[in-house]
């Protein structure tokens, strides 16, 4: 069977838009494969924007309780140009086969996320459904059990740039790191950045990200060439800022993950043995964690040094967003631990998106608001923008994005296949049968994009031949 080609470090570069454009192969080979180049490479500064997401539990107690709290988690992304990307990508490529071959050599299984993890022999890699409906099938196949959720505090932000490079040298097997190594090091540790916003609004730019998409490349243009964003630095030296915290690394960008796994090596070494001689079940993707014991008294006490191990790497647990479940027959309760005496009735663990409560398989609440609250948001920008430049507005596209339309050739990215994924993920590969109800969470999706577009109508008087609503059909 041939096994499917993974991408290599070239590929690997996405196009975004900064102060260059992608490079061929050829020119792209010309500056990673020589280390003199990468120790005098002149790396221009980050790209910084930062993404909400939605968080229905806060705003739940934003409502219950009246607490002034914001109902958005800010994550700061830092993306580097093009010539950049493509040394962060090749050094990556060369860190993560040696943590793969450490990691092999420690008999180490936990560390599942920024990994390509064969699934099948075609060399499909797991996603974080696969890695969900593990999850709960050790939980399934154990019947009673303990499971708890922790989350690393602010993890990228607070990582201890003396334990990773420590802990680099140690993969990389020397004692210092050679100069292309420590200049790779020094920009992702003390880095410099500009704000998306900050350059595009500024006095020599006065533009917009969409101004720069190139619909002919089906790419981005770059803001300007390297010469002019010299001149603009000269006059505006406020616009790059560098990271004042004196710790942690710039996530998004293609080394930053590989990273985080190697700054957690140690971590893992020491509780992957503690899980392993209880015959317990210990997964870490990125900075969540998930362990399964059999026993209350094992919870605590890998608790306990789970909390030291984690100060020791100079990091914090998020307590108050500890889950702490208990599986008697596969029915869920939620259980108090150290880092959560509190209980409330009912119980359900959440990992990677997905909930389970021992009965039921279904993606979290916090998911489905999240994917409604952007498809209405760019259901409206899509069909106002094209109503008020005189355009035909895309109907075929908005249902293709949004609804159960889109079938598996659909050229449109599509929600509704992520579900139908997790869905036969669960329910077939992983035999969770009626138990998984995936799919039914967004059976009246439809109805929901169809009323909103019927309201949008009235509301700006679009006319028929501009927006032709379909008529309801069964799902």
């Amino acid at each position: 069977m041939k096994k499917k080609k993974t991408k290599n470090w070239f590929s690997k570069v996405k196009n975004r838009l900064h102060f260059d454009t992608k490079l061929n192969k050829k020119k792209a080979e010309s500056i990673v494969a020589c280390r003199e180049n990468v120790k005098s490479h002149c790396f221009f500064p980050f790209i910084y924007f930062e993404i909400k997401q939605f968080k229905l539990a806060k705003k739940k107690l934003q409502i219950e309780q009246g607490l002034n709290l914001d109902p958005y988690k800010t994550r700061k992304i830092f993306y580097s140009c093009h010539s950049d990307s493509y040394i962060f990508s090749y050094y990556n490529e060369l860190l993560l086969n040696k943590y793969e071959e450490l990691i092999m050599s420690e008999g180490l299984d936990c560390s599942i996320a920024y990994r390509h993890i064969d699934k099948n022999p075609k060399g499909t890699g797991k996603s974080n459904i696969d890695f969900a409906a593990e999850a709960f099938k050790e939980i399934e196949q154990r019947k009673n059990c303990y499971a708890v959720g922790l989350d690393i505090k602010k993890f990228f932000d607070t990582l201890d740039w003396s334990i990773l490079k420590k802990n680099m040298c140690k993969v990389l097997e020397t004692e210092k790191l050679s100069d292309d190594w420590f200049q790779i090091y020094k920009i992702l540790t003390d880095f410099h950045y500009i704000d998306l916003d900050e350059i595009l609004h500024c006095k020599y730019i006065k533009s917009n990200r969409r101004a720069f998409w190139n619909n002919d490349t089906h790419s981005f243009d770059k803001i300007c060439s390297p010469k002019t964003f010299r001149n603009i630095i000269k006059n505006l030296p406020e616009l790059i800022k560098n990271n004042k915290e004196q710790r942690g690394i710039p996530q998004g960008t293609n080394i930053s993950g590989t990273l985080a796994n190697i700054y957690m090596l140690d971590f893992d070494i020491k509780i992957q043995k503690l899980i392993n001689e209880c015959s317990g079940y210990y997964r870490r993707y990125s900075d969540d964690i998930l362990i399964i014991v059999d026993t209350k008294e094992m919870l605590e006490k890998i608790l306990q040094i789970v909390k030291e191990a984690i100060e020791d790497l100079n990091l914090k647990l998020s307590e108050e967003k500890t889950i702490c479940c208990k599986f008697i027959e596969n029915e869920c309760f939620y259980e108090p631990c150290i880092f959560n005496p509190t209980v409330t009735s009912g119980g359900e663990l959440q990992y990677l998106g997905f909930t389970y409560n021992g009965k039921k398989i279904l993606m979290r609440d916090a998911t489905l608001t999240r994917f409604w609250k952007d498809a209405i948001r760019h259901t409206r920008s899509m069909v106002l923008n094209n109503f008020y430049n005189n355009r035909k507005i895309p109907i075929k596209k908005i249902y293709g994005l949004y609804t159960h339309l889109a079938n598996e050739e659909s050229e449109y990215g599509n929600f509704y296949k992520y579900v139908r994924k997790a869905q036969k993920i669960f329910e077939k590969d992983f035999g969770f049968k009626e138990k998984v109800g995936i799919k039914k969470q967004l059976s009246n999706n439809w109805q929901i994009l169809h009323k909103f577009l019927e309201r949008l109508k009235k509301k700006h008087n679009i006319p028929d031949e501009q927006l032709k609503i379909p008529k309801d059909v069964n799902i």
